[in-house]
This record gives C-alpha cells, structure tokens and sequence, in this order.
C-alpha cells in the first residue's frame, strides 16, 4: 500500500472515530436531559406525609348535628377512628349517622392519600352492622376485629382546597350511601376552620341544589 493510500485510509479513519465521538456526546446530552426532565417531574410531585394526614383527620373526625336550609335538624352523624394500634393511625374511621334516633347508615372510610392534595377515601360496607350499632362511642371496639368485616366499597376522591379544607372533585352517585334518594348525586366538603361540613345533593332529573350543614360538637380532643 503507497504512503498516500495509508494517508487516505487514515484520514477515513479519523473521520470515522470522530462521529462516534459526536454521536455519543448527542446521546450523552439526551440521556442527561431526559434524566433532568424527570428529576424536574419528581421535584413538583409532592410527597404525602403523616402531618397531611393529620390534618385530613382533624378536619373529619367529630360528631355533628345535620341540618337544612331551614335550620331543620336531619341527622346526628359521628366520624369516629378506629384501627389506631394498626400502625397507621390517620387511615380508618367508623361513620354512624342516625336520623330521628335511627341508624341509617354504617360505614367504615379507608383513606389511601395520593399525595398532599389528592385523597382516596374508599366507602366500605359492613358485612355484620348490627354488631356496630352505637360504637362510635368506644374507637377501641374495632380492635377485636380485622378487615375480614367488610364488604362492597365506594371509591370517592377528595382534594385539598386549603389547610384544613377538603372536598369531593365533582358530584357523584354513591348507591351505598341509601338514606339518600336513589339516583341523586351529592357532594361532601369539609372545612375545620367552619367547624362543620357541606353536602350538596343534586336530585336525579333536576338541575335545583339542595344544601346541607353538619355542624361540628367541640366535645373532641385533639387527634394525633
């Protein structure tokens, strides 16, 4: 081979090299701006803490005396907690409500936070209610039993507008809730700062709002 072909295939060879060189700083950059893009996602996804659920806690728990725009009492309902020992203290309540000394709905709440702003709270059915009548008064009944006492579940999604303010994202038909007419929709907020909580509740074929008030018994201790 003469000293001008080595020449040549050398220089090819230069070339060669030199785009690997530069086709693998463009891969480099990309590599680092995908993982600076996701760093940046991870940055603004914000991370729920205990004291979140403190917070939602605080803002449920308590008796309250229900009423309508009329000032009319409807309903006496309880947000007890229960299943405090389990390890996670901020994530089950009991939910009695009684209208005219009646029980008409026995509920148990699951809250699975999403992060800071976004709470599932999943409605369960007892599958034995009458065992539970009344125990909104003593939180540690629960601890005699596991899960196993539930039954079909509601998923409702809560938001937090503000430090101690909570509501649903739109009106929604919850069929397990029956103390209210089949088909209306409803939607729950909670305000500590009121002391009470909002249900809105849409009868089905209309577009008129009905509004109700649950007013907060301050007979509570402080929770957490």
């Amino acid at each position: 081979m003469s000293s001008d072909e080595s020449s040549f295939f050398l220089f090819l060879q230069t070339q060669t090299n030199q785009k690997k060189d530069s086709d693998m700083k463009r891969f480099a950059l990309v590599i680092a701006a995908v993982l600076m893009a996701f760093g940046a996602f991870a940055q603004k996804a914000p991370k729920f803490t205990e004291e979140d659920a403190k917070q939602f806690y605080r803002t449920i728990v308590g008796d309250y005396t229900m009423i309508n725009n009329n000032d009319s009492v409807v309903a006496v309902v309880h947000f007890t907690p229960i299943w405090e020992s389990s390890g996670n203290r901020f994530q089950w309540l009991y939910l009695e409500v009684l209208r005219d000394k009646e029980v008409v709905v026995q509920k148990v709440l699951e809250v699975k936070p999403k992060n800071d702003k976004v709470f599932m709270v999943v409605m369960y059915d007892l599958k034995d209610p009458e065992q539970f009548v009344g125990k909104w008064g003593n939180r540690n009944f629960f601890d005699g039993f596991t899960t196993n006492i539930l039954g079909r579940k509601t998923k409702l999604t809560f938001v937090k507008t503000s430090d101690f303010s909570y509501q649903m994202n739109g009106f929604k038909r919850i069929p397990a809730l029956t103390c209210f007419p089949k088909g209306d929709a409803l939607h729950f907020k909670f305000v500590q700062e009121d002391e009470r909580f909002y249900i809105k509740r849409l009868p089905a074929n209309t577009n008129r709002i009905l509004g109700y008030q649950g007013l907060k018994e301050l007979t509570d201790g402080p929770v957490g």
